[in-house]
C-alpha cells in the first residue's frame, strides 16, 4: 500500500523519465537532456527515501508505533529561562554604555538562564514521560542550583539590608533592627506553635517580607548612605595645615596619653615647665641638635612636663606643588595635644637630609616660641 506522498513522488518520476526521453529523441541539444536525466534520478531518490520511510506514517493497528513516535510526546510546557536569557543580554549590552557592575551583572543573569534553558531543553527530550522527563532535570540541575541560588538569596539579603541600615539614622537603625528582630521573632514562635498552618501561609509569608526587604534595599541604595561623619586624626591635621595651631581640635579628643613600653624608641624629647625642648638618646652630649637616621622609620617620644596642653610638631621644609611647580606648601608632621605628665609617640621617616633644605628641620611646639630643637637627618 503506497502513501499519498509515495504515489505524487512515483508519478512525479515516470513524467520526468517520459519527458527525458521525448526530448532526447526530438532534440539534437545535449545538455538539456543531460538536465532532464538528473532531474528524474533525483526525483526516483526522493521517491524511493519516500517510499522507504512510509511519508513518515504509521499503520493505524501498530499500537507501539502511536505510543513511541514524536507527535505522542507531551508539548514542552512554558519556561521562564528565555526570558531571563534575554534580560541578561540586554543587562549586557546596558552596561557597554553605563557602568561596569550593570555588564557583569548580565554576564552573570545570560550564562545563568542559558544553562537553565540547555539543561530543560535536554530534559525535555530525555523521553515520552513529563514525570520521567522531570526526575532527570532534578539530577542534573538541583546539584548546582541549590547552592547557588542559596548563596545568591542570601547575599541579596544582606545586601539589602546593609543598604537600609546605612541610609537610616544611627537611632533609627537601633530601632529598626529592633522591630524587625521582634517580628522574625514573633513569626517563628507562631509558625512553630501551630504546626498546621498551610504551607502556602509560610511561603507566601516569607515572599512577601523578602520582597519588601529586597524593594526597600533598591530605593535606598539608590537614595544614597546617610552622611557619616569621619573622625579626624593627627595625620588629617598635619594635611590640613593645624600642627602649627596649638588649640584643641576633634583629633585631639581622647587621644592616647601613654605609650607602650615595648616601643623602639630613638629619641625622647620633653617639653619643661620653663617653656624648652630637651632631648634624650642619639647625638653627641654636647650637641643641642636631634640626629635621627635618613630614609629609617624612626619613633620620637613626646613628654610633656609642662601645665598646659601642647602637640609636638616637626617642619620637614616647603615642598612645591601643581603642574607648573610655582605654589609651595609646607611639609609638617605633628601629635595630638598632650595634657600634663602625657606621653605620645610620633614616626619619622625622612628622605632627603637636612643640609637639601632651605632652614633645615626642626621640632617646635605650638604657642611656645621658645620651644624649638633643631633636627639633623644626615
Amino acid at each position: 500500500m503506497f502513501t499519498t506522498g509515495t504515489k505524487f513522488l512515483v508519478g512525479a518520476t515516470v513524467v520526468s523519465i517520459i519527458v527525458t526521453i521525448v526530448y532526447g529523441v526530438t532534440q539534437d541539444g545535449v545538455m538539456g537532456t543531460v538536465g532532464l536525466i538528473s532531474a528524474s534520478v533525483a526525483l526516483a531518490m526522493v521517491t524511493g527515501v519516500n517510499l522507504f520511510t512510509r511519508d513518515a506514517n504509521i499503520f493505524v493497528d501498530d499500537e507501539a508505533a502511536v505510543a513511541t513516535c514524536p507527535a505522542s510526546r507531551p508539548a514542552p510546557g512554558p519556561s521562564p529561562w528565555p526570558l531571563l536569557f534575554a534580560i541578561g543580554a540586554f543587562a549586557m549590552v546596558l552596561g557597554l554604555v553605563t557602568v561596569e557592575p550593570m555588564f557583569i551583572i548580565g554576564i552573570v543573569v545570560m550564562f545563568a538562564g542559558g544553562a537553565e534553558w540547555t539543561a530543560q531543553a535536554w530534559a525535555e527530550r530525555a523521553s515520552s514521560s513529563t514525570a520521567h522527563n522531570s526526575e532527570v532535570r532534578s539530577r542534573i540541575a538541583n546539584p548546582i542550583e541549590y547552592p547557588i541560588g542559596g548563596a545568591a538569596i542570601i547575599g541579596v539579603i544582606a545586601y539589602s539590608f546593609s543598604r537600609i541600615m546605612l541610609w537610616l539614622s544611627k537611632i533609627n537603625v537601633v530601632i529598626v533592627f529592633s522591630v524587625v528582630g521582634a517580628c522574625i521573632l514573633a513569626a517563628a514562635f507562631f509558625f512553630a506553635y501551630r504546626p498546621n498552618v498551610k504551607r502556602s501561609v509560610m511561603v507566601g509569608t516569607m515572599s512577601v517580607a523578602g520582597v519588601a526587604l529586597v524593594a526597600g534595599g533598591v530605593v535606598t541604595g539608590l537614595d544614597g548612605e546617610r552622611d557619616i561623619h569621619v573622625l579626624e586624626t593627627a595625620q588629617g591635621e598635619a594635611a590640613a595645615g593645624l600642627c602649627e595651631d596649638p588649640e584643641k581640635t576633634e583629633a585631639d579628643s581622647k587621644a592616647a596619653q601613654t605609650v607602650a613600653a615595648q616601643a623602639s624608641v630613638a629619641a625622647e624629647i620633653t617639653l619643661n615647665d620653663d617653656g624648652k625642648l630637651t632631648k634624650r638618646l642619639n647625638g653627641p652630649a654636647e650637641s643641642s641638635a636631634l640626629t635621627l637616621p635618613r630614609s629609617n622609620p624612626s619613633n620620637v617620644l613626646f613628654r610633656n612636663e609642662s601645665s598646659e596642653k601642647r602637640r609636638l610638631s616637626v617642619d620637614l621644609g616647603e615642598t612645591e606643588i601643581g603642574a607648573d611647580s610655582i605654589d609651595t606648601e609646607r611639609i609638617q608632621v605633628c601629635t595630638a595635644l598632650v595634657e600634663e605628665g602625657g606621653v605620645q609617640n610620633i614616626t619619622l621617616n625622612i628622605g632627603p637630609p637636612s643640609n637639601s633644605v632651605e632652614g633645615g628641620y626642626f621640632f617646635f611646639v605650638p604657642g611656645v616660641e621658645s620651644a624649638v630643637l633643631e633636627l639633623i637627618v644626615p
